[in-house]
């Protein structure tokens, strides 16, 4: 196999509690031939002591510094420092297999492909994470990776995050992460996969995405998280322009964008400051209520979403919390 050299991103943030185990799991990468751009965007704890005082003696790790400006900006400025083939991206407070960039190098040569895309596990801290029993690889292309999104077919949680994908470099000529925007994700991931027509799968979990142990604890909602929805929006209109036969795949995908905003709205403490988005949001989501609830594809959770729902506010905040408990739980 070729030895082409990969460029890891680490975007970092006041993460003085997770860097070391974050950085450690990228040092260790099966895969040498790595440089790893460590973005500090601002940080004001003592995430740089740690990193200057545990990494930086090796040389595969660089530092580089800009004013706080968010995580699109971080990204960016990765990308135009870094000189490898194909670009890799990892949050500092998560943490990656051994051979994490090993096995995505794998399927982009195997396959031939721009884009190869592992599945990860979203998880508690100091839990196992779940193991896959022969778990396949393949290549699908952009729009079929879409409708299954969609429908809810791609397995292990795949989705649109810029991490547990390995990008050829070439893909990032004409694309750029939104700066001064929040969701960056769906803002910038199917442009990606436009550009590069297919993707290869791997089934193995290779990248553990943290739970925060008080996620259950109740914040409030700020209208920022409303750029998540432009951003569903924007991604649902552009790729039904270019597959209009998945329009239905698209819909139950934005349908889920406007169910999990409503229900993160409702268990805020100063849901009341948003109570026309609420009802707004409701209407949107039961339009159609009786084809969503014969839609096959429509999982149990969004059944139950849309049932609460038709009952009440309440209802829905409620049956959301019961979920998050129970998800927090397992």
């Amino acid at each position: 196999m070729e030895d082409d050299l990969i460029s890891i991103i680490v975007p970092i943030y006041n993460v003085e509690k997770y860097i070391e185990h974050c950085l450690y799991s990228i040092k260790n990468q099966t895969y040498k031939n790595i440089e790893v751009i460590l973005v500090n965007d601002g940080t004001t704890d003592r995430t740089i002591d740690i990193v200057k005082n545990n990494f930086l003696l090796d040389q595969r790790f660089k530092l580089v510094s800009q004013n706080n400006a968010g995580i699109s900006v971080a990204r960016n400025n990765g990308i135009s420092n870094s000189k490898g083939k194909y670009i890799v991206f990892v949050d500092s407070d998560d943490w990656v297999a051994p051979d994490y960039v090993e096995y995505l190098y794998y399927l982009i040569k195997k396959h031939n492909v721009k884009i190869s895309t592992c599945a990860h596990q979203s998880l508690p801290r100091g839990t196992s994470p779940r193991i896959i029993k022969d778990p396949k690889d393949y290549i699908i292309s952009t729009k079929e990776y879409f409708r299954r999104l969609g429908d809810k077919e791609l397995p292990f949680q795949l989705g649109v995050a810029p991490w547990g994908r390995m990008y050829e470099r070439s893909l990032f000529k004409d694309i750029k992460y939104p700066e001064g925007e929040l969701f960056e994700d769906s803002a910038t991931t199917y442009k990606l996969y436009l550009s590069a027509g297919m993707t290869a799968i791997g089934e193995s979990i290779k990248y553990l995405y943290f739970q925060n142990k008080n996620s259950i604890v109740q914040k409030e909602f700020s209208k920022t998280r409303f750029q998540f929805l432009d951003s569903e929006k924007k991604m649902k209109d552009d790729l039904e322009k270019k597959f209009p036969d998945i329009k239905e795949s698209l819909d139950r995908r934005y349908q889920y964008a406007l169910m999990n905003t409503l229900a993160h709205i409702v268990i805020s403490p100063n849901s009341k400051e948003f109570r026309k988005e609420q009802l707004e949001l409701k209407k949107k989501i039961l339009g159609n209520f009786t084809k969503k609830m014969l839609d096959a594809k429509n999982s149990k959770k969004d059944l139950v979403g849309l049932i609460t729902l038709r009952l009440g506010l309440p209802f829905y905040k409620i049956a959301f919390k019961l979920f998050k408990f129970f998800k927090n739980k397992k």
